[in-house]
């Protein structure tokens, strides 16, 4: 392998987003849905979210929610629930995960650095200001997963602008049906880094199975022989 340009993964790669901000923002979210006629408790949804986040997004978890548990009012405020969920009041000075200083603090002087995040354009910008991590990175890319942009449009552009070859490109994540799938899909190298809510054990199919698989950030540069 001769990687040349590598693409981070935000959520739960480089940030505790589960850890940090997604009680919280969860919490606001389903207290929007039951306020408009949720027939559950916080706990119940909660309990909910983890079980069915090991294989859908937060977005879709809220509308499955609304259609079952809940009635018009309820459908009618999805919108307001995925917002609050996903563009949260981000509190500045947010710290990086285990690791991750000293590994970018190595790679950005050898390597393109990418970061590859899903989200809404200013909740993910306003993650990435707090945790002061611009100079690190080339390009910051935001796919709008809740328009069902894929990370592989980003991963394609990434090849386009160093001018590379889909292997010569390592992908950095925590969601095997995201970056992994992409990435594999395109041809480049995909590392599953195993941290944050549990979606979930490896599965049998192979375009979804990583080339490397860590569960520390600061395994990355031996695991990946960077």
């Amino acid at each position: 392998m001769a990687t040349k340009s590598i693409a981070f993964d935000l959520d739960d790669t480089l940030l505790d987003t589960s850890g940090l901000l997604v009680p919280r923002a969860s919490k606001i979210a389903f207290d929007i849905l039951i306020s408009n006629g949720l027939q559950l408790s916080p706990a119940e949804c909660e309990a909910y979210r983890l079980e069915m986040i090991k294989t859908i997004s937060h977005q879709e978890l809220f509308l499955h929610l609304a259609k079952k548990f809940g009635n018009a009012l309820t459908l009618a405020a999805v919108p307001e629930a995925v917002q609050a969920f996903y563009e949260p009041n981000i509190p500045m000075g947010l710290p990086l995960v285990s690791g991750a200083v000293q590994v970018l603090d190595y790679l950005h002087n050898k390597y393109n650095l990418y970061v590859v995040t899903a989200g809404f354009e200013s909740g993910q910008k306003k993650k990435i200001h707090s945790l002061q991590i611009e100079k690190y990175f080339k390009t910051i890319f935001v796919v709008n997963s809740l328009n069902n942009e894929r990370k592989i449009t980003a991963f394609r552009k990434i090849l386009e602008m160093d001018r590379i070859a889909p292997q010569d490109l390592l992908c950095i994540g925590n969601s095997l049906s995201s970056e992994i799938k992409d990435a594999n899909e395109l041809g480049a190298i995909s590392c599953y880094f195993e941290f944050g809510e549990n979606r979930g054990a490896i599965p049998a199919e192979t375009h979804l199975k990583p080339k490397f698989h860590i569960k520390n950030l600061s395994e990355l540069i031996a695991v990946c022989e960077l």
